[in-house]
């Protein structure tokens, strides 16, 4: 309310974040918001960052009502009371193409911000990012980024995607990613990847799982396509040479992916790199498929703490299972490709996004600036080996990427990208790895960052 009074030209307010767990299971009301806001729009985001909580004057100005269809059963979906009247929460994509544009800054002002964003990755190590999708931004973003390539201002590898939320775009995404290959390819600036949003997230109910959520068991969340649809979809995208990176949450919603790999391979000669993300949630009898079908396994490890989305997702599964989640250790020995990546999308969580953060907690699976007193997020037996760890984000990644001759490692002929250390790593306290900084960070054999 102070910030609205602050405001009080702004159209409308968008504000963030509340706590999920707060208002499980039913979820927040329109009625709460419209007590203080009768007459302005407000939309509230979550702390997942995946559904939102809007007044009755919001949901008028998205026209969203009774006969309102969901996006997608079980994952982007409008959530409505027991009388059918829309209750205010609405989950994963069902409005973002209404207010992503909302949400964009100028183009010089987001051209300055993803140049202090990147120029920070480029500081922190990084020097190939793979970008997990823009929505319907994908103009605004790529012609940024084609503008800092074309400047020389692109510190780093690119590979840029098209986003797959919507299960009406499969109809037309290889045609997308092809114009985005067309209109935005530079030096650095590359197209090869297709991402699908197949599942949601435990926190919301949306994620896909197999055995049901524990405040609803007869729930057991979504995805956006059957293993017959994937594997023709996988099939396609081989004709063109496109790789295929997934969202998936959920065992459930792993296990269709993995179905639909299977399915596509015993049909098909598939050679493109297929990436399944994040990984919560996977069920023991699938964790040999990875290697067994060539899957490459992507993991999050600054989530690692078990406190970055608050205890919702504890509430919705249940101590066990979460207990269990993230078993990058597990794939690991039964031979998975694993890999680390950040998901970062907020400027406020930027620092999270330093490859060195992920490397502390993959080693201790605690909040890596809490020491080593702080509480460890599942059995001790789910750390990684340092050596694990950097091979998760060196020549493991590359191999995500299809790129393991020319990149991902010290040898004679490839690539020269690489990162010069004032410290032996391997030689540190594993509760400092969070503070190192390269003193010079090379790309194609250029310095990018630092100074010798």
């Amino acid at each position: 309310k102070q910030y609205a009074i602050a405001h009080a030209e702004d159209p409308f307010i968008n504000l963030g974040d509340w706590d999920v767990g707060t208002f499980l299971p039913d979820g927040p009301n329109k009625k709460d918001l419209d007590a203080i806001f009768p007459d302005k729009p407000v939309i509230l985001t979550d702390n997942s960052g995946h559904s939102s909580w809007l007044n009755s004057k919001a949901l008028a100005m998205f026209g969203i009502d009774q006969q309102t269809p969901d996006l997608s059963s079980g994952v982007s979906m409008i959530v409505r009371d027991e009388n059918g009247q829309t209750t205010g929460w609405i989950k994963e994509f069902q409005i973002l193409d209404m207010l992503a544009e909302s949400l964009l800054r100028s183009k010089p002002e987001l051209k300055e911000m993803m140049k202090y964003y990147l120029n920070y990755l480029s500081a922190h190590g990084v020097t190939i990012l793979w970008d997990a999708g823009n929505f319907i931004l994908d103009e605004e973003i790529y012609s940024v980024l084609q503008e800092l390539d074309q400047e020389n201002a692109l510190p780093m590898g690119y590979e840029g995607s098209y986003h797959i939320y919507d299960p009406r775009q499969i109809d037309f995404a290889i045609d997308e990613l092809l114009k985005l290959r067309g209109a935005y390819t530079e030096t650095r600036l590359k197209f090869n990847s297709i991402k699908i949003h197949f599942d949601g997230v435990v926190e919301i109910g949306t994620a896909g799982v197999l055995e049901g959520y524990e405040l609803n068991p007869e729930s057991h969340g979504g995805y956006l396509f059957s293993a017959e649809q994937l594997a023709t979809f996988i099939i396609e995208l081989q004709k063109h040479d496109i790789d295929l990176h997934l969202h998936s949450v959920g065992d459930a919603a792993t296990r269709e992916i993995l179905n639909a790999v299977e399915l596509a391979r015993s049909t098909s000669n598939i050679e493109i790199e297929i990436t399944i993300c994040h990984l919560e949630h996977v069920n023991p009898d699938d964790f040999s498929r990875f290697a067994k079908l060539d899957v490459h396994a992507n993991f999050t490890p600054h989530w690692w703490g078990g406190t970055f989305f608050g205890n919702a997702g504890e509430m919705q599964m249940g101590y066990e299972r979460i207990y269990k989640s993230q078993p990058a250790s597990e794939l690991w020995s039964k031979g998975a490709n694993v890999t680390f990546s950040s998901d970062v999308t907020t400027l406020s969580n930027h620092h999270r996004a330093n490859p060195f953060v992920g490397i502390q907690m993959s080693l201790t699976r605690q909040e890596f600036d809490k020491g080593s007193n702080a509480p460890i997020f599942g059995p001790k037996t789910a750390r990684l080996s340092l050596d694990q760890s950097i091979t998760a984000y060196t020549f493991h990644g590359a191999r995500q990427l299809g790129k393991e001759n020319i990149i991902g490692s010290l040898e004679v002929g490839k690539q020269a990208d690489f990162i010069i250390l004032e410290e032996n790593i391997f030689n540190m306290n594993i509760y400092k790895i969070h503070n190192l900084k390269p003193k010079a960070v090379f790309v194609e054999g250029l310095l990018e960052s630092g100074e010798l």
